[in-house]
Parts: structure tokens; sequence; C-alpha cells
């Protein structure tokens, strides 16, 4: 019977290469006032973008309401590790329109998923979180 650690040695072997295999992406974009109740996404830099990235899936949530789903997108993706996408970019978009804006806002949270040319598989995720209210928009 092989020892634990062994066992630990080959498991590691087995997932490495798979979680090797996944990115981080880096998400970023600014609010502005004019984005309230506006389905014309902002743009988003987007950074990290792993060799082999066909596509970029964009999914936005309030978190706020029930995690309420936003919409988003998938776009093509020419190659680079870096991905500039300009406000509109997003089909099925719905913008942030929190009741109370003029205070505390909500928050939500921008996802991005690298996906190979088969559109299924993930090579990477990444995701931020920005407030939206009066006070934070530009």
């Amino acid at each position: 019977m092989p020892s634990l650690r062994t066992l630990l040695a080959v498991s590691a072997l087995l997932v490495s290469p798979l979680a090797l295999a996944q990115s981080s992406l880096s998400v970023n974009w600014e609010w502005l006032k004019k984005h309230r109740c506006d389905n014309t996404s902002p743009a988003l830099e987007i950074s990290g973008i792993p060799e082999g990235t066909a596509s970029l899936a964009v999914a936005m949530n309030d978190l706020d309401f029930q995690n309420k789903d936003h919409g988003g997108g998938t776009v093509p993706h020419a190659g680079g590790a870096t991905a500039s996408l300009p406000e509109g970019a997003l089909g099925r978009y719905l913008g942030p329109c929190p009741n109370n804006f003029g205070t505390f806002g909500h928050d939500y949270s921008i996802t991005v998923r690298a996906l190979a040319a088969d559109g299924q598989t993930e090579l990477g995720r990444g995701s931020a979180t920005r407030n939206f209210s009066a006070s934070k928009a530009k």
C-alpha cells in the first residue's frame, strides 16, 4: 500500500496541470453617472488573458438585490494578454438602476471568463466589484 506522502505527491502531479491551465483575469472599469438606468455597458479593461482565448464572456450581477443578473455578453478576442472593450460592447446588458442611487447605491460585480475556441472550455476567470452610487460615479 502506498504511503500518504506518495499519494499526495501523485495527486499534486495530477492536479497541477489543471490548476496551471486556469488564469486569473484582472477586470477594471469606471462607473459614470450617465450609466444610471442606461443599457450601454461601461468600457472594460481586462488583463491577464491566457493564450488560446477566443472569446470573453462577461456577466454583471447586482450583489445588493438578490444577486440580480444584469446580463452581459460574449465578445470575440483576437489574442493578446489585454483587451479593451468599448462602451456598449455587451449586447445583453441591463444597466445599474439602484433605487437608492443618491445614498448608498448598490454593489455590482462584473465577471469575465476567457473561453477557448470551442466556446465552453474556460481558460481563465476574473471579477471585480464596484459600488454604483451618486458619490462613487463620476
